[in-house]
């Protein structure tokens, strides 16, 4: 457990320099540019997570899957990013074609064509900053993993703020200095890892490319359906409300975003060591430990964020006061997805890859429905009740089907906390009561440690205890 401990460590670096370096990035944002700029901004980033979401067609999954059974894993990296890099360039071709409509549909102005140009010519870069990071993190290079990581966010920050400061702060400033950012960082990526590419020019592996795709593609089903799903509140917002309705909520989003520091931290670590567990056949116990001792993390993470709400004004700006009443919803995203990484491993170790497009259906369903309710009447709020609700949907889903096909473990914990945390969310967003809040929440947090307490006294007991034994 130790280890384990040490290489979660070692991978949270990176995922911990990132969020900080996110997190500078939204007041940097926010204090230039006002909600209807910043929503326009937003529509930048729902294209760039399509557009990452489609391209890689489940090649990437598919790359995480084979790589411990290859021999010649650099030979497995190049063949896997084929097919990605293939549909890249078609897609490069038809937004370049239809540049103007994609502007128009983004920002609601056709003159912004030369940021679709950039960001269709920035695919390319992203597939290699994919494969790159994909191959250091399965060879459990964490701290390798860690500094990229680090890196490409810095980049992103560096060009957004070199931006605002030398040219007119507007959205398409902070869009541009984005796409040049990621673009530096991604070449200079490329560069330091040009070894991992010295068979680029083999021929095609057609058996390994099928095999690949074998398991890929229903993944890119499922995928291009999740892609859907978590655009569907912005899309909602954009076309039911207005872009400073989408700003704040976007900004809120941002926020809660702050727990995806241990959803990709985990994620990181996690996937390789599952792996490395089942090829050891290691009990079923191993993994219901891990995800006890996710469920609780995250869960203790989300409430002292409800607790410290009042400081989302503070990291953004009083015209995003608004923010506070909604990220809490938005806070099921980066949960629901780390918790269903522990309750999923059936449907991974089964290689049922088709059971992600079920569980997309199931999750998009229950988007778009609350969203086509909720967003118009209640704006931000009810989109941000919609994503909650839709992405614990996702995790029920997920872990339905996963312990359908495998041995399993007990969620019952999980569910009740998520009960419980969905319930103070309402309570946030309905009655703003402070006083009152903050009670619920120090007696939920109490809840959670005596419900956890089995698991916080086997943490505690790896704690070295030389320091007392001397005294």
């Amino acid at each position: 457990m130790k280890k384990l401990l040490i290489r979660f460590g070692q991978f949270s670096i990176g995922s911990l320099g990132a969020a900080l370096l996110n997190l500078i990035l939204i007041p940097v944002t926010t204090y230039f540019l006002s909600p209807a700029e910043y929503g326009k901004t937003s529509m930048f980033l729902l294209a760039q997570t399509l557009l990452i979401y489609i391209i890689y067609l489940g090649f990437d999954q598919a790359f995480t899957r084979e790589f411990h059974a290859a021999e010649n894993k650099k030979h497995l990296l190049v063949q896997a990013m084929l097919v990605p890099l293939l549909s890249a360039l078609v897609l490069i071709v038809g937004l370049s074609v239809f540049a103007s409509t994609v502007s128009a549909w983004l920002f609601s102005d056709p003159n912004y064509q030369m940021a679709v140009y950039l960001l269709a010519l920035s695919t390319i870069l992203l597939i290699f900053e994919r494969f790159i990071l994909l191959f250091i993190r399965m060879e459990n290079r964490a701290l390798s993993f860690s500094a990229c990581s680090i890196w490409i966010k810095f980049a992103i920050l560096a060009g957004t703020v070199c931006g605002l400061l030398f040219f007119k702060p507007v959205f398409i400033t902070v869009v541009y200095g984005m796409l040049i950012g990621q673009m530096v960082g991604d070449a200079l990526l490329i560069l330091f890892h040009l070894k991992l590419f010295q068979q680029a020019f083999e021929a095609i592996d057609g058996a390994l490319v099928k095999q690949l795709a074998k398991f890929g593609i229903p993944v890119a089903a499922g995928t291009f359906l999740y892609s859907l799903f978590i655009v569907i509140d912005k899309l909602s917002l954009r076309y039911f409300a207005d872009f400073d309705e989408l700003g704040i909520y976007t900004a809120a989003f941002k926020v809660a975003s702050a727990l995806m520091v241990l959803q990709v931290s985990f994620a990181n670590f996690w996937i390789p060591t599952a792996y490395e567990w089942y090829e050891q056949k290691k009990p079923i116990i191993y993994y219901k430990k891990v995800s006890d001792l996710v469920m609780f993390t995250i869960a203790f993470c989300f409430l002292l964020l409800l607790l410290f709400k009042g400081f989302v004004v503070v990291i953004l700006s009083p015209a995003y006061s608004e923010a506070q009443y909604i990220f809490p919803f938005l806070c099921f995203y980066p949960l629901m997805m780390t918790v269903s990484e522990t309750t999923n491993l059936g449907i991974v170790f089964m290689k049922k890859s088709v059971l992600n497009i079920y569980v997309s259906v199931i999750a998009l369903i229950v988007a778009v429905a609350l969203n086509l309710l909720l967003a118009p009447r209640y704006g931000a709020i009810g989109a941000a009740l919609a994503t909650g609700t839709a992405y614990i949907a996702f995790f029920l889903a997920r872990t339905y089907f996963s312990m359908r096909i495998w041995e399993g473990f007990s969620v019952k914990r999980h569910l009740i906390i998520t009960g419980l945390l969905y319930a103070l969310s309402l309570y946030n967003s309905i009655f703003r009561d402070t006083f009152l809040e903050k009670g619920l929440i120090l007696g939920a947090l109490i809840f959670l440690m005596t419900l956890y307490r089995t698991e916080l006294r086997q943490l505690f007991n790896l704690i070295p205890r030389k320091g007392m034994k001397k005294i």
